[in-house]
Protein backbone atom coordinates (compact mmCIF):
# COMPACT_ATOMS: atom_id res chain seq x y z
CA UNK A 1 0.00 0.00 0.00
CA UNK A 2 1.44 3.37 -0.86
CA UNK A 3 0.75 6.00 1.87
CA UNK A 4 0.26 9.51 0.79
CA UNK A 5 2.12 12.72 2.00
CA UNK A 6 1.09 12.78 5.23
CA UNK A 7 3.06 10.04 7.17
CA UNK A 8 5.25 9.34 9.72
CA UNK A 9 8.45 6.84 9.65
CA UNK A 10 10.09 5.48 12.63
CA UNK A 11 13.29 4.23 11.22
CA UNK A 12 16.75 3.64 13.33
CA UNK A 13 17.50 7.10 14.12
CA UNK A 14 14.56 7.03 16.12
CA UNK A 15 15.23 3.75 18.13
CA UNK A 16 18.75 5.85 18.45
CA UNK A 17 17.66 8.87 20.32
CA UNK A 18 15.21 7.34 22.48
CA UNK A 19 18.26 4.58 23.68
CA UNK A 20 20.45 7.65 24.33
CA UNK A 21 18.14 9.26 26.43
CA UNK A 22 17.32 6.11 28.07
CA UNK A 23 20.90 5.83 28.87
CA UNK A 24 21.09 9.26 30.01
CA UNK A 25 18.50 9.12 32.16
CA UNK A 26 19.92 5.50 33.59
CA UNK A 27 22.84 7.55 34.35
CA UNK A 28 21.53 10.11 36.28
CA UNK A 29 19.52 7.98 38.29
CA UNK A 30 22.47 5.96 38.97
CA UNK A 31 24.45 9.17 39.71
CA UNK A 32 21.25 10.39 42.53
CA UNK A 33 21.73 6.57 43.67
CA UNK A 34 25.22 6.82 44.36
CA UNK A 35 25.15 10.51 46.03
CA UNK A 36 22.47 9.33 47.87
CA UNK A 37 23.84 6.18 49.44
CA UNK A 38 27.46 7.82 50.02
CA UNK A 39 25.53 10.66 52.21
CA UNK A 40 23.63 8.82 54.33
CA UNK A 41 26.80 6.31 54.91
CA UNK A 42 28.64 9.41 56.13
CA UNK A 43 25.47 10.71 58.64
CA UNK A 44 25.70 6.70 59.99
CA UNK A 45 29.11 6.61 59.77
CA UNK A 46 29.50 9.76 62.29
CA UNK A 47 26.44 8.33 64.34
CA UNK A 48 28.39 5.09 64.72
CA UNK A 49 31.65 7.26 65.97
CA UNK A 50 29.35 9.12 68.25
CA UNK A 51 27.91 6.34 70.00
CA UNK A 52 30.41 4.17 69.78
CA UNK A 53 33.60 6.41 70.80
CA UNK A 54 35.11 8.76 73.96
CA UNK A 55 35.79 12.16 71.77
CA UNK A 56 35.52 15.32 73.47
CA UNK A 57 33.34 17.43 70.41
CA UNK A 58 32.46 17.54 66.95
CA UNK A 59 35.59 17.54 65.25
CA UNK A 60 35.92 13.94 64.68
CA UNK A 61 32.88 13.22 63.29
CA UNK A 62 33.36 16.08 60.78
CA UNK A 63 36.39 14.50 59.32
CA UNK A 64 33.87 11.66 57.79
CA UNK A 65 33.52 13.49 55.07
CA UNK A 66 32.24 12.27 50.89
CA UNK A 67 33.02 13.18 47.77
CA UNK A 68 29.79 13.11 45.15
CA UNK A 69 29.62 12.32 41.44
CA UNK A 70 29.12 15.42 39.62
CA UNK A 71 26.38 16.13 37.12
CA UNK A 72 27.55 15.37 33.36
CA UNK A 73 27.33 12.96 30.61
CA UNK A 74 29.33 9.86 32.52
CA UNK A 75 29.00 5.59 31.21
CA UNK A 76 27.66 3.81 33.94
CA UNK A 77 31.54 2.48 34.77
CA UNK A 78 32.29 5.21 35.56
CA UNK A 79 29.79 6.37 38.02
CA UNK A 80 30.99 6.34 41.83
CA UNK A 81 30.84 8.15 45.19
CA UNK A 82 33.07 8.16 47.96
CA UNK A 83 32.89 8.18 52.00
CA UNK A 84 35.80 8.43 53.98
CA UNK A 85 37.86 10.08 56.91
CA UNK A 86 40.22 13.24 56.37
CA UNK A 87 43.88 13.06 57.01
CA UNK A 88 42.85 14.91 59.92
CA UNK A 89 41.73 12.16 61.99
CA UNK A 90 44.07 9.36 60.62
CA UNK A 91 43.63 7.43 64.00
CA UNK A 92 39.97 6.29 63.28
CA UNK A 93 41.49 4.69 60.81
CA UNK A 94 43.12 2.24 63.05
CA UNK A 95 40.01 2.11 64.87
CA UNK A 96 38.11 0.98 61.88
CA UNK A 97 41.17 -1.49 60.98
CA UNK A 98 42.57 -2.60 63.88
CA UNK A 99 46.29 -2.49 63.97
CA UNK A 100 49.85 -1.74 66.06
CA UNK A 101 49.81 2.42 67.59
CA UNK A 102 53.90 3.84 67.56
CA UNK A 103 55.17 6.98 68.77
CA UNK A 104 55.42 9.74 66.76
CA UNK A 105 58.13 10.75 68.26
CA UNK A 106 60.32 9.53 70.98
CA UNK A 107 60.46 6.05 71.66
CA UNK A 108 57.40 5.52 73.86
CA UNK A 109 53.62 6.16 74.08
CA UNK A 110 51.72 8.56 76.41
CA UNK A 111 49.31 6.80 77.90
CA UNK A 112 47.06 8.71 79.69
CA UNK A 113 45.46 7.19 83.23
CA UNK A 114 42.30 7.98 84.55
CA UNK A 115 43.09 10.87 86.23
CA UNK A 116 43.85 12.46 83.41
CA UNK A 117 40.56 11.68 81.83
CA UNK A 118 38.64 12.89 84.76
CA UNK A 119 38.27 9.43 86.79
CA UNK A 120 37.43 7.09 84.09
CA UNK A 121 38.66 5.69 80.89
CA UNK A 122 35.38 6.45 78.94
CA UNK A 123 35.59 10.32 78.91
CA UNK A 124 38.33 11.92 77.06
CA UNK A 125 41.54 13.70 78.78
CA UNK A 126 40.98 16.56 80.36
CA UNK A 127 41.83 20.05 78.38
CA UNK A 128 44.44 21.07 81.27
CA UNK A 129 46.16 17.23 81.44
CA UNK A 130 46.83 16.95 77.53
CA UNK A 131 50.08 15.91 76.89
CA UNK A 132 51.08 18.35 74.70
CA UNK A 133 50.08 20.89 77.40
CA UNK A 134 52.48 18.96 80.18
CA UNK A 135 55.43 20.47 78.67
CA UNK A 136 59.08 20.08 79.76
CA UNK A 137 58.86 23.27 82.10
CA UNK A 138 56.06 21.86 84.03
CA UNK A 139 58.40 18.37 84.97
CA UNK A 140 59.80 18.19 88.24
CA UNK A 141 62.95 15.99 87.57
CA UNK A 142 65.95 15.30 89.27
CA UNK A 143 67.26 12.39 91.93
CA UNK A 144 65.55 9.58 92.86
CA UNK A 145 66.96 9.18 96.26
CA UNK A 146 64.66 9.80 99.42
CA UNK A 147 65.92 13.36 99.96
CA UNK A 148 65.81 14.53 96.45
CA UNK A 149 62.31 12.73 95.86
CA UNK A 150 61.41 15.15 99.02
CA UNK A 151 62.36 18.09 97.43
CA UNK A 152 60.86 17.58 94.01
CA UNK A 153 57.45 16.24 95.29
CA UNK A 154 57.36 19.69 97.36
CA UNK A 155 58.06 21.49 94.05
CA UNK A 156 55.69 19.80 92.36
CA UNK A 157 52.73 20.43 94.57
CA UNK A 158 53.48 23.87 95.84
CA UNK A 159 53.92 24.95 91.76
CA UNK A 160 51.51 22.32 90.59
CA UNK A 161 53.66 20.76 88.64
CA UNK A 162 54.04 17.24 87.32
CA UNK A 163 56.31 14.51 89.33
CA UNK A 164 58.00 11.98 86.46
CA UNK A 165 59.07 8.83 88.51
CA UNK A 166 60.61 5.36 87.72
CA UNK A 167 62.21 3.52 84.72
CA UNK A 168 64.43 5.69 82.33
CA UNK A 169 64.31 8.78 81.62
CA UNK A 170 62.39 8.37 78.26
CA UNK A 171 60.55 6.07 80.21
CA UNK A 172 59.51 8.35 83.93
CA UNK A 173 55.78 8.11 84.45
CA UNK A 174 54.12 10.99 85.33
CA UNK A 175 52.73 12.21 88.67
CA UNK A 176 50.44 14.99 90.69
CA UNK A 177 51.48 15.21 93.74
CA UNK A 178 48.11 15.47 95.75
CA UNK A 179 49.48 16.11 99.06
CA UNK A 180 52.54 16.94 100.82
CA UNK A 181 52.30 17.42 104.64
CA UNK A 182 54.33 16.85 107.64
CA UNK A 183 53.50 13.06 109.85
CA UNK A 184 53.78 11.92 113.28
CA UNK A 185 57.93 12.23 114.28
CA UNK A 186 58.66 14.94 111.92
CA UNK A 187 58.50 12.46 108.66
CA UNK A 188 57.75 13.63 105.48
CA UNK A 189 54.85 12.09 103.84
CA UNK A 190 53.56 13.07 100.04
CA UNK A 191 50.65 11.00 98.28
CA UNK A 192 50.78 11.01 94.19
CA UNK A 193 48.11 9.69 91.49
CA UNK A 194 49.83 8.95 88.00
CA UNK A 195 48.49 10.86 85.06
CA UNK A 196 50.02 9.42 82.45
CA UNK A 197 52.73 6.51 81.70
CA UNK A 198 55.22 6.42 79.15
CA UNK A 199 56.97 2.84 79.62
CA UNK A 200 55.31 0.92 76.79
CA UNK A 201 56.37 1.55 72.96
CA UNK A 202 53.17 0.37 71.29
CA UNK A 203 50.05 -0.91 71.95
CA UNK A 204 47.72 -3.21 69.86
CA UNK A 205 44.14 -1.51 68.80
CA UNK A 206 41.42 -4.14 68.52
CA UNK A 207 39.50 -3.59 65.40
CA UNK A 208 35.97 -1.59 66.00
CA UNK A 209 34.79 -1.26 62.65
CA UNK A 210 32.70 2.45 62.25
CA UNK A 211 32.18 2.68 58.69
CA UNK A 212 31.86 -0.69 57.26
CA UNK A 213 28.22 -1.11 59.19
CA UNK A 214 27.14 2.06 57.52
CA UNK A 215 28.39 0.79 54.05
CA UNK A 216 26.92 -2.21 54.57
CA UNK A 217 23.49 -0.75 55.54
CA UNK A 218 23.48 1.96 52.50
CA UNK A 219 24.84 -0.63 49.89
CA UNK A 220 21.80 -3.08 50.81
CA UNK A 221 19.27 -0.11 50.21
CA UNK A 222 20.87 0.50 46.98
CA UNK A 223 18.56 -1.35 44.72
CA UNK A 224 15.75 0.36 46.26
CA UNK A 225 17.22 4.25 45.98
CA UNK A 226 17.92 3.64 42.35
CA UNK A 227 14.43 2.47 41.74
CA UNK A 228 13.14 5.27 43.20
CA UNK A 229 15.30 7.42 40.89
CA UNK A 230 13.92 5.58 37.88
CA UNK A 231 10.69 6.10 38.46
CA UNK A 232 11.22 9.80 38.89
CA UNK A 233 12.63 10.38 35.14
CA UNK A 234 10.05 7.78 33.38
CA UNK A 235 12.10 4.69 33.73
Amino acid sequence: MTMGLAKTVYNEGNIKHMAEDIKRDLAEAARATVNIQAARTMRQARENIGNNFTIRNNFTKRQVQYTQMPEGNHDLSDIQATVGITENAEYMARQEKGGERTPRRGQTLAIPMNAARGGSNRKPVLTSKRVGKITRRRRVRGSSNETGLIARAFIAFSKGLFLSLGGSRSEQNLHKVTSFRRGTGGQIRFETEQIYKFDLPSTTTEAQPWLWPATEKWKKMGQQIFNSQAKKRGL
